[in-house]
């Protein structure tokens, strides 16, 4: 770490423990929950859908639900997991700054974050120590805005569970129902429907229960049929088959046919296909990926009783020295499939079973745990089945158990930790064809999740941003205007201004020296100020800050804002040799990116004699120029990347 980080960080430390509280008392909904719309890792910053409610110093937890690439061929292997990609990530971070929507974090983030993902930003409760005191829960997760579902605490020294923290069917959402009444839908003994996925439609026999939400968007025009959709199961396919169960660590279970229909009744031998294991995606220290508990498949629906998918489990998350369990419970099991329109909630009647929601994630991040805490991340059941005629529909899968993940070589015996996959529903004993009661239909449990160990927190590279260290200063921003670095800031109020005489702009290229640029003074009329620098070093990569006297003869300066450096060749690097040259000539440049350029060759006139591709790499790179028959003269190298172009003078002597 460099002087300069290590300065920062305890800075840092003086501006934001003196905030702590010595110990605090938690009941209800204590997390706040923003969509990130935009993320930008060059100025560290992300823009939130609506600001208001954060503050300057306020710990926050970034975390993506989605973003996973998956396989989309009418096949079984529709919805097999190609890469995670950004899904699952997610780390602590502190607020520096604020400026409209856009927030300043202090440390450098550790990952990408791609807001198609649903982003979001979490605020975290931060004291000394954290006491839940009555029943904790989140803000059920949201689909539509892709937010909640995560509680997440973060103390100094301790936390103590006296009640308990439920964040029981609160991940992704499961299939909804359909109802696809005859008419103008239909089905047939005859046309067996077998897509593993299907659009909506407005008639016809192609339809199917809808997919589960899993760590995958879905595909437009593929949200329903019984291929799995990532983590989330897959939906029953029509005429009344189950869905299947979603999954987290554990795969979620297979939906149920529809048996003991007569030969020119509707089938449906096709249900849905569980969701797919996430364990070798995330729960390792080097991926360090999270997930939500995945939504089931809905049953295929075409009288008005069937069942959606259950809802998965959300995410609990417990960073302290020291957790200490007082009675209270963890609970991020997945959700039942439920239709209140049906006699029996739990039971379609006449219709296809949904899959039961996948357990969800519980960490535990603490070098020391006592008392006894109970944890669970349990999938939930498959929905039954049943029906008023003569067969019997298809019931649901299981939902697969989830993750509890605890620091340390040996999982915490005060920790009872119970990650099972949920049972997979049967024809129930209220059916009026005997031989199919107790029956699965082929219908199958999820497979367990897993209690695992080792878990280690992510740690910043260090911070990038200093938090304004007056409330006097309401923003201090900086970005690049062609070779230029236009800096721009602001006062709350004009009357800040008789504590401040003047402004000093400094600036460095290694963030432990700092060079002044140029002193404003202050003005009792104006809140904007601007300052231009036209001497911004071409492509290199550039840090800014403000400082300034109060009254009373105090330093005082503002965040630190990073202006990345343009891609490309950087124009201060080249350099020819030999020069004069005979038979050749070498070029040097450093790149700050992997790059396709052209190099050619020119007259004093400007005429391009010798032209080509070269392959610039991020870093030094060397380059050997043939000069062939160029007769002795002054010639130009030129080197065109982008928009950048750099050109170099040089002889060519005689061989």
């Amino acid at each position: 770490m460099k002087n300069g980080a290590r300065l920062f960080v305890s800075l840092l430390l003086v501006a934001f423990d003196c905030g702590i509280a010595g110990s605090q008392t938690l009941s209800g909904t204590v997390n706040a929950y923003y969509g990130v719309t935009a993320v930008s890792i060059p100025t560290n910053t992300v823009t939130v859908d609506n600001a208001s409610g954060l503050s300057v110093g306020q710990r926050v937890f970034l975390y993506q639900a989605k973003g996973a690439a998956i396989n989309t061929s009418n096949a079984a292997t529709y919805g097999d997991i190609s890469a995670a990609n950004n899904a699952g990530a997610y780390e602590f971070n502190t607020i520096c700054s604020i400026s409209g929507n856009t927030v300043w974090l202090v440390n450098a983030m550790e990952n990408s974050y791609d807001p198609t993902g649903m982003v979001q930003l979490v605020t975290v409760p931060y004291s000394s120590s954290l006491t839940v005191s009555g029943a904790i829960t989140s803000q059920p997760w949201d689909s539509l805005s892709g937010k909640g579902g995560i509680v997440v605490l973060e103390a100094t020294t301790a936390i103590t569970l006296n009640a308990d923290i439920n964040v029981a069917g609160q991940g992704l959402e499961g299939g909804t129902l359909i109802n696809w009444a005859i008419p103008p839908y239909n089905c047939s003994w005859a046309v067996p429907v077998t897509a593993y996925y299907l659009p909506y439609v407005t008639s016809g026999y192609q339809t199917g229960g809808r997919k589960g939400e899993g760590i995958a968007g879905y595909v437009s025009g593929e949200e329903f049929g019984r291929g799995k959709l990532a983590s989330g199961g897959g939906g029953g396919d029509n005429a009344n088959s189950g869905g299947g169960g979603g999954a987290n660590y554990g795969a979620g279970g297979a939906g149920g046919q529809r048996s003991g229909e007569a030969t020119f009744d509707c089938h449906a031998a096709y249900p849905g296909i569980g969701g797919a294991s996430l364990a070798t995606h995330g729960y390792t220290t080097s991926a360090n990926r999270i997930f939500f508990g995945g939504g089931g498949g809905s049953g295929e629906e075409n009288n008005g009783y069937g069942e959606p998918g259950g809802n998965g489990g959300g995410i609990i998350f417990l960073s302290a020295p020291t957790i200490v369990g007082g009675g209270g419970q963890l609970l991020a099991t997945g959700a039942r499939p439920t239709n209140p329109i049906c006699t029996d909630p739990y039971q379609a009647e006449g219709d296809g079973g949904g899959g039961g929601g996948a357990g969800g994630t519980i960490v535990l991040n603490a070098s020391t745990i006592s008392g006894t805490i109970n944890a669970d991340a349990s999938g939930a059941n498959g929905s039954n089945s049943s029906n008023r005629v003569n067969d019997c529909t298809g019931p649901g899968g299981g939902g697969g158990g989830g993750a509890v993940w605890a620091a340390g070589a040996v999982f915490p015996g005060a920790v009872i930790a119970t990650v099972n996959g949920g049972a997979n529903g049967v024809v129930s004993s209220g059916n009026t064809k005997a031989s199919c009661t107790g029956a699965s239909n082929g219908a199958t449990a999820g497979n367990a999740g897993n209690a695992l160990t080792g878990y280690t927190l992510p740690v910043s590279s260090g911070p990038v941003c200093v938090a304004l260290a007056s409330p006097a200063l309401e923003y201090f921003n900086a970005f690049r205007n062609g070779e230029d670095i236009l800096l721009s800031w602001a006062l709350v109020s004009p009357e800040t201004v008789t504590d401040i005489r003047n402004f000093t702009v400094q600036r460095s290229s290694d963030l432990s020296h700092f060079v002044t640029l140029g002193i404003l003074s202050s003005s009792k009329d104006s809140t904007t100020y601007r300052y231009t620098d036209n001497d911004a070093n071409g492509s290199a990569a550039l840090d800014y800050r403000l400082a300034w006297q109060n009254a009373a003869g105090e330093w005082l300066y503002s965040r630190i804002v990073s202006v990345p450096g343009r891609p490309g060749p950087d124009e201060n690097s080249i350099r020819l040799y030999p020069d004069p040259a005979a038979n050749y000539v070498n070029l040097t440049v450093v790149s700050t990116s992997n790059e396709i350029a052209t190099l050619s060759i020119s007259s004093s006139l400007g005429q391009a004699l010798l032209t080509r591709q070269v392959s610039l790499f991020k870093g030094l790179n060397t380059i050997s120029v043939p000069l062939g028959t160029l007769a002795p003269a002054t010639y130009f190298l030129v080197l065109q990347s982008g928009a950048t172009r750099l050109v170099k003078p040089f002889l060519k002597k005689r061989g």
